[in-house]
């Protein structure tokens, strides 16, 4: 067989598509590849300081950051996605935010370094925080300075120490990651999804299982590296059960969150 798309000998069938596809136009390459032609508009996206936002505008962000993984998405798998009903299609959206929140803090490491480096020391990163959160309640129940550092500082130490720090550490390569990030996103063990898209959940992520080991055999990388790779999915739940905690602790304190943070929570919890 031949690759339709780059004309390869001795390809095999994919799920989902009349197309026979070789390795390099795997759904992983094809992501990767798509996904790096984003990243001009990714930096605008994320070009603000913490200090320059507030917590509803970034999950605005955040959002649209979930919506351009699933263009690239509609391009890989169009008649899986077009047959989607359109709640399924929001909630897997809902779903994949917590988790592609934690994945994508690991990626793009390098130029959040960049981008927080005049914060050189505590104090000024403690009122980068405290400014953040404070912008991102009411005046009625803005929070003292030391409250805040209390309250949220456990929270964002968590998430470097023990999912970001943890997840870049691996020096995984951009095909990898955005097996990951499919992987997440095609995840079909929410109850808030219906029994066909559970099942079609199922279907790709087998396919990005079997795309992984082979590309991975093709990079002569080290038999273990399968298994290290997917072993990064229980540092990502452990982020999303974070990120779930600290919904919760914003809700407590007045901080503005977005409706389908709200949806999600009341769906997780439910």
């Amino acid at each position: 067989m031949t690759c339709l798309i780059c004309g390869a000998p001795e390809v095999e069938a994919h799920f989902g598509a009349p197309r026979i596809i070789s390795r390099d136009c795997s759904s992983i390459a094809l992501t990767a590849s798509n996904w790096q032609k984003m990243q001009a508009k990714r930096g605008d996206m994320f070009n603000k300081t913490l200090d320059q936002t507030n917590y509803y505008e970034l999950s605005c962000v955040m959002r649209e950051d979930c919506r351009m993984v699933w263009q690239v998405v509609e391009n890989l798998f169009p008649m899986v996605t077009s047959n989607l009903r359109r709640m399924d299609r929001e909630a897997l959206l809902r779903n994949f935010l917590p988790k592609w929140s934690v994945l994508t803090a690991a990626i793009d490491m390098e130029r959040n370094v960049q981008r927080y480096a005049k914060y050189n020391n505590l104090p000024d990163c403690q009122k980068l925080l405290v400014d953040f959160y404070q912008v991102s309640m009411p005046p009625q129940y803005k929070m003292s300075p030391e409250k805040i550092l209390e309250v949220f500082s456990p929270i964002l130490n968590y998430y470097g120490q023990r999912v970001i720090l943890p997840i870049y550490a691996k020096n995984l390569d951009k095909a990898e990651l955005m097996a990951l990030a499919l992987i997440i996103l095609f995840d079909g063990a929410y109850t808030n999804i219906s029994v066909e898209c559970s099942e079609m959940c199922r279907k790709v992520r087998n396919l990005i299982f079997r795309e992984l080991k082979g590309y991975q055999m093709d990079k002569n990388y080290d038999e273990m590296q399968f298994i290290d790779t997917l072993d990064t999915l229980n540092t990502i739940e452990k982020g999303e059960k974070k990120f779930m905690e600290e919904l919760l602790v914003c809700d407590m304190h007045h901080v503005r969150l977005h409706d389908d943070y709200r949806l999600l929570m009341r769906e997780l919890n439910g």
